[in-house]
C-alpha cells in the first residue's frame, strides 16, 4: 500500500460519515468565529474565542503546550496565525478520521455471528 492510497483513505474516513461531518463542521465554525473575532472585532482586552477550536481538536492540538517556552517568541504575528491554523486542521482531520476508523468499524460484523435476514 503507498502512501496515497493511505492518505486517499484516511480522508475518505474523515468525510464519507455523518459524525465526522458533524465534527468538521463544529470546528470550521469555530475557527470562522475565531477569525471573525480577530478581525473586526475591536476588544479592549484580549478574546478568549481561539481556545475554543483548540479544545474542540484535543488531544493533538494540546502538542502546542509541550513546546519550550520561547519557541516561538521571535515569530511574526502572521507566521503563527499560520501555524495555529495549520495546527488545528491537522489536528481535525486527524480526529475526523479516527472517529470515521471507529465508525467503520462499528457497522461491520462481528466475527462468527450470522448474518441478519
Amino acid at each position: 500500500m503507498n502512501i496515497s492510497r493511505r492518505t486517499r483513505t484516511a480522508l475518505t474516513r474523515a468525510t464519507d460519515n455523518w459524525l465526522s461531518r458533524v465534527y468538521l463542521a463544529a470546528v470550521t465554525a469555530a475557527t470562522g468565529y475565531v477569525l471573525f473575532d480577530a478581525l473586526f472585532v475591536d476588544h479592549p482586552d484580549a478574546s478568549m474565542a481561539a481556545v475554543v477550536p483548540w479544545l474542540l481538536t484535543a488531544p493533538l492540538s494540546l502538542l502546542y503546550t509541550l513546546l519550550p517556552d520561547g519557541t516561538l517568541s521571535g515569530t511574526s504575528t502572521g507566521a503563527l496565525t499560520a501555524l495555529y491554523l495549520a495546527g488545528i486542521a491537522f489536528a481535525a482531520l486527524a480526529n475526523a478520521a479516527f472517529m470515521g476508523h471507529v465508525v467503520h468499524r462499528l457497522r461491520r460484523p462481528f466475527p462468527g455471528t450470522a448474518p441478519s435476514a
